[in-house]
């Protein structure tokens, strides 16, 4: 049923509030007519009673059988002979009981209904007398009652049929009342553009489920518009990054390119073209990192992987830079160090945490990586003895395109690929200033898993 909620509402109270008043008017008319008819019996059972105490007493002649006129209480006298001997004008001239209700009557008291338009309820009751046995009736015509019941009927459709159209009315109107905040929603919501999404929804004061609803809503919201902001700086400061090793490689080529360059300069520009390839490959690299911590990719950690060796392959590989800037690397790990990792992924930590390192060391000092267990976590250290983060950057020397202020250089997304791998691997990062001079960047993931990429 494709109706709008307003109608569906609606509908659905007509249904309810015609069921219950329904039942309502049927249960009050069945009270109604059960009050009438006990009310009536119980009179006509006194009287009859204290007519036939008269008559057993006093003798027929005592009863005078001439009501007035549309009287409801008439009476008839019933001779021991069965003829009636006396009866109230309104009644018929013939007996009202046949012969098996007035053998009845005579022995015992009771409620009858007889008669086939005009009908009457009557009651009898046998009243002995030394001359034999009379029977008194009480009667009343039952057609004011069907009036009146009639009457009481009509009464009551009107009224259940008014209270259901002003109900429905009323509900019709309750609901677009309680459906207008939500329609205001929808025009807030139609008016936040999809590449600014940092406006809101109005909060209605009501503190029920819309206002609830708007506040998530709004939430939601602030966080869309949140990480559109973040990847549009991502995107600004990725193109910023990219654009220098590329002009570099340009401004090499053109050089290269000019006439009367010899071989020595054709094979420098070679050669300062392949490190600017080489930077800009490590930053799309990292790039490509970040992007998929974006989207929370989990890694497959593979179980029980070597640590050391990962820690000696990146000691080898950074000695030609650490040689150059006079720097000793050391490694320091237990032999049979192993967790669950993705290889390629933590030698990619180490790989950036050294690097780091080695930028901020100075010649002639000492740069340790190391692994060791802590309980149930993996923690790897890159300890240099260089002058340490600038106060106020380590808590944020993990940020995306983040860098001291020291002409070190770097992208400033080392570390940042460093936390977004540990976090992926269950984990967390780190940085601080040691007390003794030079910084350590920490980097923490379980030991262990249940099941390969978990």
């Amino acid at each position: 049923m494709n109706w709008p909620i307003r109608l569906r509402l609606t509908v659905t109270w007509v249904v309810m509030s015609t069921v219950v008043t329904a039942v309502g008017a049927l249960l009050f008319w069945g009270s109604v007519q059960s009050g009438l008819a006990n009310n009536r019996d119980e009179h006509l059972r006194s009287r009859t009673v204290r007519l036939a105490a008269q008559v057993g007493r006093d003798g027929a002649d005592s009863v005078h059988a001439r009501t007035p006129t549309g009287a409801d209480g008439l009476v008839e006298l019933i001779g021991p002979d069965g003829q009636v001997a006396r009866s109230s004008p309104d009644l018929p001239e013939s007996r009202l009981l046949d012969d098996g209700a007035l053998a009845s009557a005579s022995r015992t008291a009771g409620f009858f209904t007889v008669g086939a338009g005009p009908d009457y309820r009557l009651y009898a009751a046998p009243a002995p007398t030394p001359a034999g046995t009379w029977v008194v009736i009480t009667a009343t015509p039952l057609q004011r009652q069907n009036e009146l019941s009639a009457a009481v009927t009509r009464t009551l459709v009107i009224a259940a049929g008014l209270a259901v159209v002003i109900g429905s009315v009323g509900a019709w109107l309750l609901a677009g009342a309680s459906l207008r905040p939500v329609e205001r929603l929808r025009r807030d919501v139609a008016t936040i553009s999809e590449t600014d999404p940092s406006g809101s929804v109005h909060v209605p004061a009501t503190r029920d489920e819309l206002a609830t609803l708007a506040v998530t809503m709004n939430d939601l919201l602030a966080r869309i518009a949140g990480g559109l902001a973040r990847q549009r700086q991502f995107v600004a400061d990725a193109s910023h990054e990219v654009r220098t090793p590329l002009a570099n490689l340009r401004t090499t080529l053109e050089l290269a390119g000019m006439p009367g360059r010899g071989l020595d300069d054709v094979v420098e520009a070679v050669r300062l073209g392949e490190a600017e390839v080489i930077r800009l490959a490590r930053i799309v690299d990292d790039m490509l990192v970040l992007a998929a911590a974006d989207d929370a990719v989990p890694l497959e950690r593979m179980p029980r992987q070597p640590i050391r060796p990962m820690l000696e392959a990146t000691i080898r590989a950074a000695a030609p830079a650490a040689e150059a800037a006079g720097v000793e690397l050391r490694a320091q790990a237990r032999t049979g160090l192993t967790a669950a990792c993705h290889g390629g992924r933590l030698r990619q930590v180490l790989d950036n945490l050294l690097s780091n390192a080695l930028r901020h060391a100075p010649a002639g000092s000492q740069v340790l990586l190391a692994a060791y267990e802590d309980g149930s976590d993996l923690v790897l250290e890159a300890i240099d003895d260089g002058p340490g983060f600038p106060v106020g950057f380590a808590e944020h020397a993990f940020d995306r395109f983040r860098r001291a202020d020291n002409g070190n250089g770097g992208t400033g997304l080392g570390l940042a690929v460093v936390r977004a791998i540990a976090e992926a691997h269950g984990g967390t990062a780190s940085a601080e200033n040691r007390p003794t001079g030079g910084a350590v960047v920490r980097v923490r993931i379980p030991l262990h898993t249940n099941a390969p990429g978990g």
